[in-house]
This record gives C-alpha cells, sequence and structure tokens, in this order.
C-alpha cells in the first residue's frame, strides 16, 4: 500500500491520547498559568475596589486620585491577557516544533476566556488536526508543501530512473555569494524534505540532503553547487541543480522516480 492509500484510509479520531511526556508539559504549563493569573488577580481584586472607593470620595478623580484605571487597573488587564496568549502559545509551540505540523495559536487564544485550561487547547488542536494523528499531519502537510512547488505537472519529466524539474531553482545571482537561493524561497526545502521522507520515512530533511541545501543556500561562491551531489541512498542515488532553474533527481530505478513523481508532486 503507497502513502496515499493510507493518508485516504484515515478516520476521524479526536480521542487519540498524547504522549505521557507531552502531557507532563501540558500539566506544568498549566500550573505555572494558573499561579501566575491568580497572584495578579488578586492584585486587581484589591487594586479595582479601592479605585471604586476613592472615586466616590473625589470630585475630580482623573487628577486627583492616586489610584488611576489607567495606570494601575489596564496594566493588569494587559498582563492577565498577555499571561494567556503566552499560555496557549508554550503549548501549541511545544506539538508544532514536537511532530512537524502547523496549527493556529490565533483563533484557540481568542476562543476562550481567562479560565481555560491545557485540556481546553489540546482538544482544540485535535480539533485543527482535522482527523489526522499528529504523525499523518506531518506527512499531510509536508506531500502537500511538496506539490505546491510545482506550479504545473508538465514541467516535471522522467527519463529512465531520473526525474527532472525545470524552472525549479530560485536562484539570487548578485552579491559575493554568485548563485545562491533566493531568499524568500521555500521550495527547495520541501523539495529536500519530501526526498528525505520517500527516502526513509521522517519528516525531516536527511543530513546529506541538509548539507547540500545550506550550501546552495550559501551560494556558488563558496561552494560547488553545480556539481552532482552523490547520495547513494537506497532510493536516491544524486541530485542536481543548474544555473537555469533545472533540478535533477535521480532514483535507483524508474519506479521509484515515477512514484516519487505521483505522490509528492502530481496535485
Amino acid at each position: 500500500m503507497n502513502i496515499l492509500s493510507k493518508l485516504n484510509e484515515i478516520t476521524i479520531n479526536n480521542t487519540t491520547r498524547i504522549a505521557e511526556t507531552d502531557s507532563k508539559f501540558c500539566e506544568n504549563q498549566y500550573q505555572q498559568y494558573v499561579a501566575a493569573r491568580e497572584t495578579l488577580q488578586q492584585a486587581l481584586n484589591l487594586i479595582k475596589p479601592a479605585y471604586e472607593k476613592e472615586k466616590e470620595l473625589v470630585d475630580n478623580c482623573l487628577d486627583r486620585c492616586y489610584l488611576n484605571d489607567y495606570s494601575d487597573i489596564k496594566p493588569i488587564e494587559k498582563r492577565l491577557q498577555q499571561i494567556k496568549g503566552g499560555f496557549v502559545s508554550n503549548i501549541v509551540n511545544h506539538f508544532s516544533r514536537q511532530y512537524n505540523v502547523s496549527l493556529d495559536k490565533k483563533v484557540i487564544n481568542e476562543k476562550y476566556d481567562l479560565n481555560l485550561t491545557q485540556h481546553d487547547v489540546i482538544a482544540e488542536i485535535f480539533e485543527q488536526l482535522g482527523g489526522f494523528n499528529f504523525e499523518e499531519k506531518a506527512v499531510h502537510e509536508l506531500i502537500e508543501a511538496s506539490k505546491s512547488t510545482i506550479y504545473k505537472f508538465d514541467k516535471v519529466s522522467i527519463k529512465k530512473a531520473s526525474l527532472s524539474i525545470t524552472d525549479f531553482m530560485w536562484w539570487d545571482s548578485w552579491g559575493w555569494d554568485g548563485y545562491r537561493i533566493s531568499w524568500n524561497s521555500k521550495k527547495e526545502s520541501s523539495l529536500f524534505t519530501a526526498l528525505s521522507h520517500f527516502e526513509n520515512g521522517s519528516v525531516k530533511m536527511l543530513d546529506s540532503l541538509f548539507e547540500m541545501y545550506k550550501e546552495i543556500e550559501k551560494g556558488s561562491n563558496h561552494y560547488d553547487i553545480f556539481s552532482k551531489y552523490e547520495l547513494n541512498l537506497e532510493k536516491i542515488k544524486s541530485v542536481k541543480v543548474f544555473k537555469n532553474g533545472k533540478i535533477t533527481i535521480e532514483f535507483n530505478d524508474h519506479a521509484l522516480a515515477q512514484e516519487f513523481a505521483n505522490t509528492y508532486l502530481k496535485k
């Protein structure tokens, strides 16, 4: 069964348990958040009544009150919202980094008041997974990112065991670095990560491909980036980039080249 078939068989199951280490991290974040929230809330509960009482005694409180809504109350209310946002961000960022998935923390933060718990955040994260578990979501995003690097599939050609993509590399060709990857290009990283996943199932870039990526990111005045990069992996033999934007990936046989194209490039 190929990768796409496996993804198509996924059923929604938001009751999937998170790992014990993840659970401990979230619980620890919640305890810290509650302690900070209660401390700030206690201060607010002291200052607000005192300010209201002072307003009753002073005709023009804006000029004469020692306590001030703008200087004493609003900053604490703002800090309460900030630490809530920090609590959400810490948990969301943990799962995003741990499992290489993209998650929207803003929508979670806006949905809940100060009394949210780690369970609320986790439930929203599972909702955003859209029926995948973390590993499946990472693979799904990886494949979609790789497919999005190809504007038209007719840019892809396969000859024997070699797959070529024309007009793929985005070069900056000025300055001290010679030819280098354009600063705003994500295509190369997405393709190399897809190649890594195809090779061994990892959602992180293989060391050999990462080294190549860093060299072409640095530029032709620093490395001989237009020579063929011999990889000699189980599925991938080599990668070569060209000044005209073409990239050629040599696999160990034609079937592998076709499988990669169909799975990671064809929409």
